[in-house]
């Protein structure tokens, strides 16, 4: 069995990463925020399990800026939607595209 560990400062770095507050983190994980903080502080380190859940996150949203990628480098203006993840998730998508392709187009998604 593996020993999955993350530093509190890769914990920090991946919620910022993803877009997530400590809340909105704490939410995901099914932890208190006082948890999440304490990860970052570095009073303590997650368990494994809750370590890869993070990193399962991670690898949603590396996919979902792999998919956003390939719209904008054929040029397709990328439409960023208002949930049902929190607006900081899909703010950090628009952030990580145009990191790699600052030409690409980012607007808001519309809502009827």
């Amino acid at each position: 069995m593996s020993d999955l560990k993350m530093s509190s400062a890769e914990v920090a770095a991946t919620r910022k990463l993803i877009g997530l507050t400590l809340s909105e983190l704490a939410d995901e994980l099914g932890v208190g925020i006082s948890a999440v903080r304490d990860w970052e502080r570095g009073r303590f380190s997650p368990r494994e399990g809750l370590v890869r859940a993070l990193l399962d996150l991670r690898e949603v949203h590396d996919r979902e800026v792999s998919r956003l990628l390939v719209a904008a480098v054929a040029g397709t203006p990328i439409h960023l939607p208002a949930g049902p993840k929190p607006k900081g998730w899909y703010l950090a998508l628009g952030a990580r595209v145009i990191d790699r392709f600052p030409d690409a187009i980012l607007d808001w998604a519309e809502h009827g």
